[in-house]
C-alpha cells in the first residue's frame, strides 16, 4: 500500500505526537510517505528524520488556525498515493487532492471538522450537540468570555465589552469558517475518530456523516515506554500531578479550589503543576494562598517529564471540555499511574473509574472527593499497565487503522 499523510507540523502538540508514533508502527507494514510544511516544527521534522521517511515539504499557510498545503507543488506525490492520510485538521486541502482523483481519510483528532475555535467550542459547558450556526459561535464567545471573567482573566468591564463585541465577531467567524470548510466534508471518503464520544458528536452535529465510512481507532500512547520502564513493584511517590497546562478550558483553576480542600486532610502532599510556572495559575494559586504546589515550566515529552508523571500517586486531568481522547490520563495509566478526569468527552471512555483511575463530576466539590478517593486507596501498579494494554494495544490498533485504509482503497 503506497501511503501519503498530510501533516502540516505547524504546531507540535499531543496530536502530533500521536501521528509520529503511528507513523513509527506503521513504517514498516507499508511505503509512507509525509507531505507537510516548509516552515514546520524542529521537533516534527527530527522525527520523521530519526524515522527515515521520504518526507516532501511545501509552502503553507494558514487561515482561521487551518494550514493550508501547496498541494499543486506536490502533484506526482499525490498520484504515487493508493489514499491519502489527512493526520490532524488540514481539511482545507482536501478538495483539491480529490481532483487528482486518489481516496482521502481524516483523521479525527478534535472538533474542528464541525465548527471553528474547536479548542473551547463549548463555551466550558456541557457539549452542544446541534449544527454549527451564527448564533451557536456567539453565545459560544459570550461564554468563553464570560468563564474568562470568572476567574480573574478578564476584567468586569473588559468582559461586557467583548459579550457585545460577540454580535459582531460571531458572524463574521462564521462566515469566515463556511467559506474554507465549503464542499470538505463531501470530499472525504472515511473518517478515523480518536474516541466513539468524539464520533457521536460528529454524527450529531452532522447526521450525513452515518452514512460515510469509519472507524474508531484510539491513540497509541508508546510514547512514555521510550523514556520509562514501569516497574510494577516501584512505589509512588509524595505529590500528584497536573500537566496539562495554563489552558482554562482544562480546568486548572478547578483543581486549585479543590487544592484548598484536599490539602487540609494531606499536608503532607504537593501538587505539580507542568506548564503553569509564571502564568495566572500561580498567581492565582498565590491569591488563594495555596501551599505545597510546585509550578513547573513547559515540559516537552522526553524523560523528566514521564518520569516526573511515573512518580507521581496519581495524574489529574480536571477539563470543562468535552475532550476528544485525553492522552494525558492514559500516558499515566501506560505508567502504571492512576488518573482523576472529568466526565467530560472521551475521558470516561479510556479511563475505568475505579480500575485505572477516579471520575469526577466538573465542580470543585467532586473533583476533591475524587482525589481524596484516589489518594486513600492502594493502587497496583501493574493492574494499570496491564488493564490499560488491554483496552489500548498498539498492535490491535495498527491492524485497526492498516485495516480501515485497505477497506477505502477497495
Amino acid at each position: 500500500m503506497n501511503l501519503l499523510a498530510v501533516a502540516s507540523s505547524l504546531w507540535f502538540g499531543g496530536a502530533q505526537v500521536s501521528t509520529l508514533e503511528f507513523f513509527d508502527l506503521l513504517r514498516s507494514r507499508v511505503r509512507l510517505k509525509v507531505l507537510t510544511c516548509e516552515e514546520g516544527d524542529a521537533k516534527f521534522f527530527n522525527a520523521l528524520s530519526s524515522m527515515s521517511l521520504e518526507t516532501y515539504r511545501v509552502p503553507c499557510q494558514t487561515s482561521f488556525a487551518y494550514p493550508t498545503l501547496a498541494v499543486g507543488q506536490a502533484r506526482e506525490i499525490v498520484e504515487w498515493a493508493d489514499v491519502v492520510w489527512i493526520t490532524d485538521v488540514e481539511y482545507v486541502v482536501i478538495p483539491q487532492i480529490r481532483k487528482i482523483k486518489v481516496p482521502v481519510v481524516v483523521h479525527l483528532h478534535s472538533s474542528a471538522l464541525i465548527c471553528p475555535w474547536w479548542g473551547a467550542l463549548y463555551g466550558f459547558r456541557e457539549p452542544c450537540l446541534e449544527r454549527c450556526s451564527v448564533w451557536r459561535i456567539i453565545r459560544c464567545k459570550q461564554g468563553i468570555n464570560l468563564e474568562l471573567a470568572k476567574i480573574g482573566l478578564l476584567g468586569d468591564a473588559k468582559a461586557r465589552l467583548y459579550w457585545l463585541l460577540d454580535f459582531v465577531k460571531g458572524p463574521l467567524d462564521f462566515f469566515r469558517w463556511s467559506r474554507l470548510i465549503n464542499g470538505v466534508v463531501e470530499s472525504i471518503d472515511g473518517f478515523i475518530a480518536v474516541s466513539k464520544a468524539l464520533w457521536n458528536i460528529h454524527v450529531r452535529h452532522l447526521p450525513s456523516l452515518s452514512s460515510k465510512p469509519f472507524s474508531i481507532v484510539y491513540n497509541l500512547v508508546t510514547e512514555p515506554l521510550k523514556y520509562v520502564k514501569p516497574n510494577p513493584h516501584e512505589p509512588y511517590s509524595d505529590y500528584i500531578l497536573y500537566a496539562s497546562g495554563s489552558n482554562p478550558a482544562k480546568g486548572p483553576h478547578l483543581l486549585l479550589e479543590a487544592w484548598q480542600e484536599v490539602s487540609k486532610e494531606f499536608k503532607d502532599l504537593r501538587l505539580y503543576m507542568i506548564g503553569c510556572k509564571d502564568t495566572w495559575v500561580e498567581r492565582k494559586a498565590r491569591q488563594m494562598n495555596l501551599r505545597n504546589i510546585e509550578f513547573i515550566e513547559r515540559l516537552p515529552p522526553d524523560r523528566r517529564y514521564y518520569y516526573l508523571m511515573y512518580k507521581a500517586k496519581a495524574v489529574v486531568m480536571p477539563s470543562l471540555v468535552p475532550e476528544a481522547f485525553g492522552r494525558i490520563p492514559v500516558e499515566a495509566n501506560r505508567l502504571g499511574v492512576p488518573a482523576i478526569v472529568t466526565n467530560r468527552g472521551a475521558l470516561p471512555e479510556i479511563i475505568e473509574d475505579g480500575i485505572t483511575g477516579t471520575i469526577a463530576e466538573t465542580d470543585s466539590n467532586n473533583l476533591a472527593e475524587a482525589i481524596t478517593k484516589t489518594l486513600s486507596r492502594d493502587w497496583d501498579r501493574g493492574a494499570i499497565i496491564g488493564r490499560v494494554f488491554e483496552l489500548i494495544n498498539p498492535s490491535n490498533i495498527i491492524n485497526e487503522l492498516l485495516s480501515f485504509f485497505i477497506k477505502i482503497i477497495v
